[in-house]
């Protein structure tokens, strides 16, 4: 049974909480939050302990921690675990800049624990059958990309509308596409974006320029209405066919090819959370890699930082010129 201790009591923090419950290799027993710890546990009638600060946790009975908290926390959190040879699942982003990223990067590495960054598109089953189908050539070689994610401003967190906390929109909410594009079609060349604020409402657009070639555009949005769900598409053109995916779809994915090919069947299984947590306690019981490693967490932070010094100067940015 893994000990998790749980840093955070937002949003993020009942949903991991949510799948521990359901988990018979870990549990929660211990909630670290400045200010709601104590609350939080009893909201949720969860028998653990309780801690104003997240390194006092840690000096706990704990053998991994779960950091939920706001991204300027995430290195010293991460630093503090891997001095006490704690296993860390961290949410994405890893970091606010490079420096703090490579920074954990090496805490992690220096101290052998096992760290997963909470890159969670990888876990879910549709996107998974999105990857394997571009790599086992469903559309050919891909021509074009185009991804979607909007949502209401995350309104139940106030640290969201400080730039200087949460990068924005480009840096909190299109790191989820970057790092899935990247992971499904390469590595990104070049990007150019925009980026518009209005009324606590805030849209980013980006072009990716792959090394393969290939072109993406990325639209990512915090300005649906309050109360609204959060939507996502997902479509990928190739020279033998056309991938296209509709979260809000009862069958969401869709191929349609210029071969004999058999459609793929739709996933059912949804609960991407509930599957990264699995991944975390198989790679911290040895059983399997980390899924997704703090490097492939640095390429998607670089990618958000291009996007967001292309929105600031109205100049495409090469990605290899993000440097710490």
């Amino acid at each position: 049974m893994l000990r998790v201790g749980l840093v955070g009591s937002g949003f993020m923090a009942r949903t991991h909480l949510e799948r521990y419950r359901s988990m018979d290799d870990a549990r929660v027993v211990a909630v670290a939050s400045p200010n709601t710890a104590a609350d939080f546990v009893a909201e949720h009638g969860l028998d653990a302990d309780t801690f104003e600060d997240a390194t006092t946790m840690m000096d706990a009975d704990v053998d991994a921690v779960d950091v939920c908290s706001p991204t300027p926390t995430h290195r010293p959190l991460v630093e503090a675990a891997a001095a006490r040879d704690l296993d860390v699942l961290c949410e994405k982003p890893i970091a606010l800049t490079l420096e703090d990223a490579n920074a954990i990067a090496r805490a992690a590495a220096d101290a052998g624990i096992t760290l997963l960054v909470g890159h969670v598109l990888r876990f879910f089953p549709d996107y998974a059958a999105i990857r394997r189908s571009i790599a086992d050539g469903a559309v050919g070689e891909v021509g074009t990309v185009r991804a979607r994610r909007v949502s209401p401003f995350p309104d139940w967190a106030p640290w969201y509308a400080d730039a200087d906390r949460s990068g924005g929109v480009l840096h909190d909410l299109a790191i989820h596409e970057f790092d899935f594009c990247r992971w499904a079609v390469g590595d990104v060349e070049r990007v150019f974006a925009r980026e518009h604020r209005s009324d606590g409402n805030h849209r980013g657009l980006a072009t990716l320029v792959f090394e393969s070639g290939a072109v993406g555009y990325v639209d990512a949005g915090w300005d649906r209405p309050p109360g609204g769900d959060l939507t996502s598409e997902f479509e990928v053109a190739g020279d033998e066919g056309l991938l296209e995916y509709d979260g809000a779809d009862g069958q969401p994915l869709a191929i349609d090819t210029r071969g004999d090919g058999e459609p793929l069947p739709p996933p059912v299984e949804r609960d991407g959370y509930r599957r990264q947590l699995d991944a975390f306690v198989d790679a911290v019981e040895g059983r399997e890699e980390p899924a997704v490693t703090a490097e492939d967490a640095i390429e998607a932070l670089r990618i958000s930082l291009a996007a967001r010094r292309s929105a600031a100067s109205g100049e495409s940015v090469a990605v290899s010129e993000v440097v710490a």
